[in-house]
């Protein structure tokens, strides 16, 4: 009954997801990374894609109730250390391109934002791995495998989803 509901619930949030994802992708300018977008709107989408890829996540690996209490405080945690990771690296190569984009480059400041870069990744890879050893402890092997899986493809789908929609709403320009 439970697995019922949290099914019919996920399937709900997933579809109403989709369906502002696509008016969202179909009413946005050519360009993501236009420094005019209001903020608010890209969090909001963050938000709505974090949600949808937790419901799909925890569909996915059918968690127990004593699973999903010691899993959700981990995956929190990783979500966190992903945001973190993509607003460093967006704010980092921002500054790259910033830097190029002057008269005269300064090559110290060049150095120092890859740097910072190579920082936020070697951070983000260790949060990765503490997620996966943590997730070790927790999860049930065949439920490890689905979380490599799933980690794996989400993000693959989502980008070809979101390409998909592009493409069907640049015919209705």
């Amino acid at each position: 009954m439970i697995r019922k509901k949290t099914m019919l619930i996920a399937t709900g949030v997933g579809l109403f997801l989709t369906l502002i994802l696509a008016a969202w992708v179909q009413a946005q300018p050519r360009s993501f990374h236009d420094p005019d977008r209001n903020m608010g709107d890209r969090e909001r989408i963050r938000d709505n894609i974090e949600t949808l890829r937790m419901w799909k996540l925890l569909d996915a690996l059918d968690l127990t109730s004593e699973q999903s209490t010691q899993f959700l405080p981990v995956l929190k945690e990783f979500q966190d250390a992903k945001r973190t990771f993509a607003e460093d690296r967006e704010r980092l190569f921002g500054e790259l391109e910033t830097e190029l984009n002057s008269e005269k480059p300064d090559q110290q400041k060049l150095q120092q934002t890859m740097a910072g870069l190579e920082g936020a990744r070697d951070s983000f890879q260790q949060s990765m791995e503490r997620f996966f050893d943590q997730s070790k402890e927790i999860l049930s092997v065949e439920q490890q495998a689905k979380l490599y899986l799933f980690e794996e493809r989400f993000e693959k789908r989502l980008r070809e989803s979101i390409q998909e929609m592009r493409g069907r709403g640049a015919g209705h320009r």
